[in-house]
């Protein structure tokens, strides 16, 4: 089946707000580099999305919730997306050590 990457508005604002932060805890090159690594990393969502394991919050939620691990070399984001027919959306992308989302999050 062929996929298709839709990175939602807030998952867009999600990773410019962290992108930004990247610019004021370390440099605007290093954040650069952050930013195009997450959007790479999305995109290789769409070889074989369903292999990405259940977010933790799944059971909280009335679809699917997968997870995949984005940002720099340690990866220490949280890309949350759900796959619905040939869509691949990616709902939110935050910090692995920020709390649960729920359904109001998102």
């Amino acid at each position: 089946m062929s996929f298709w990457l839709n990175v939602t508005n807030q998952a867009r604002d999600d990773i410019t707000h962290n992108a930004a932060w990247w610019a004021e805890t370390h440099s605007l090159d290093e954040a650069l580099k952050w930013y195009d690594s997450v959007y790479e990393q999305l995109n290789e969502l769409l070889a074989f999305p369903e292999s990405h394991g259940l977010a933790a919050e799944n059971d909280s939620f009335p679809y699917e919730l997968r997870e995949m691990l984005v940002g720099g070399k340690k990866r220490t984001y949280r890309a949350i997306f759900t796959i619905a027919g040939s869509e691949v959306r990616v709902l939110t992308v935050r910090r692995a050590a920020q709390r649960a989302i729920t359904p109001s999050d998102i």
